[in-house]
């Protein structure tokens, strides 16, 4: 008898599922668990943008939206990027919307990236960008950024770009960076930019994060290197909106229109609905950011200040809503092991490195993506947990 999983491609017996989602299923068992794990907003979507999906409803706009999106939200995109970020993209030929961020990233990479070619990923990132390279038979490498703050530098950029010359196709940045909360300078974006227009190669800039940059002013490399850039952006971050599932991709226009087939081929367009809302966010949310992004602010100087007292060691963030701490040296074991003992001793969730990181992490991130008082009680297990285990640094 034929069983069909023997028809599917050999690769994705190579490919894990996702350690975040793994890591926090298994401590959701734990009765009582302060869980620090997934980055999502804990607000709730601001009301006007829920009314504006209301209206669309009652308003009977339930068929298909073009495949590139509504005419009213690529305008807003464009308005909005224009406005925030001084990018401009002809809302008609430069722009998709997308099905969240995720089908943005996922687009690029399956229009781009086949057998053998090099995909650029400075480490700790996000797991879906090696996924995607994986299932398209391409090879991503890691860049180690641990020893220059978390952060890509031109030189260390130029000594990969070298060392897999003719190979690499696409590289990855993305700064606010999940999982450490880096983001670069306007200076240091522009190091990558002198290095980057040297060399035929792509620029994967996933911005997500934008909005949530606390201590340096956000600029894409889309504004130095629009030609080679294509940025991805969503609503899910930015307004709370993870649900709608609404994201954005722009670039040059030769390369969207191509792009244009990858997304039509494989999601067709997202709900109408969703896009109006989305509308309404680009259109009159400003201040909804804004707002979110002083309450973050306001967690993570807690919680940075209480790890600090505590005795961990981590990068200081300056965006997103995460911290990558260091597990203790006097701790033994690999952060998983960590992680688990944090969770089954201390009641507190939080990710192991391994999930952003190759070649067994020393790290792990919590987020503050949580409300204040999640923070404290976390803070108060784990005060009570180290002085209990005598495991500091």
């Amino acid at each position: 008898m034929t069983q069909i999983s023997d028809l599917v491609k050999p690769r994705l017996n190579q490919i894990p599922s996702s350690l975040i989602r793994r890591v926090n299923q298994k401590y959701s068992q734990i009765d009582g668990i302060v869980k620090l794990t997934i980055g999502e907003p804990d607000f709730n979507t601001p009301d006007h943008i829920k009314l504006a999906a209301i209206q669309s409803i009652l308003d009977n706009r339930s068929h298909y939206a073009p495949n590139r999106g509504t005419s009213e939200l690529l305008q807003a995109i464009s308005d909005y990027v224009s406005r925030r970020y001084h990018l401009h993209y002809d809302p008609q030929r430069q722009l998709i919307v997308t099905n969240g961020a995720t089908e943005a990233i996922s687009t690029v990479i399956n229009g781009l990236i086949g057998p053998n070619d090099v995909v650029l990923i400075p480490s700790p990132a996000f797991s879906l960008y090696e996924t995607v390279t994986l299932q398209n038979g391409g090879t991503p490498v890691q860049i180690d950024t641990r020893d220059t703050g978390f952060k890509l530098t031109p030189a260390l950029l130029q000594s990969y770009l070298e060392t897999y010359a003719g190979r690499v196709k696409l590289v990855v940045l993305n700064y606010p960076n999940n999982p450490t909360g880096v983001t670069l300078s306007p200076d240091e974006i522009q190091g990558l930019a002198s290095v980057l227009k040297q060399y035929p190669v792509a620029v994967l800039s996933d911005e997500v994060y934008s909005e949530l940059s606390y201590d340096v002013d956000h600029q894409s490399i889309a504004r130095l290197l629009p030609e080679q850039t294509l940025y991805v952006n969503g609503v899910s971050k930015t307004y709370a909106m993870t649900g709608w599932r609404v994201g954005y991709l722009g670039g040059p226009e030769d390369a969207i229109s191509l792009l244009a087939k990858v997304h039509q081929a494989n999601v067709a367009t997202i709900g109408t609905l969703n896009m109006d809302a989305a509308t309404e966010a680009f259109t009159n949310g400003d201040a909804d950011p804004r707002r979110m992004k002083a309450v973050y602010e306001e967690r993570q100087h807690y919680l940075t200040r209480e790890l600090k007292k505590l005795g961990y060691h981590f990068v200081d963030p300056q965006g997103a809503f995460y911290v990558y701490v260091e597990v203790p040296t006097a701790f033994t074991g690999s952060a998983n092991d960590y992680t688990d003992v944090l969770a089954e001793k201390a009641k507190v969730a939080t990710i192991p490195g391994d999930a952003f990181e190759a070649g067994g992490s020393r790290y792990f991130r919590i987020s503050y993506a949580t409300s204040l008082d999640n923070l404290k009680l976390a803070i108060k297990r784990l005060t009570h947990f180290l002085a209990k285990e005598s495991i500091t640094n």
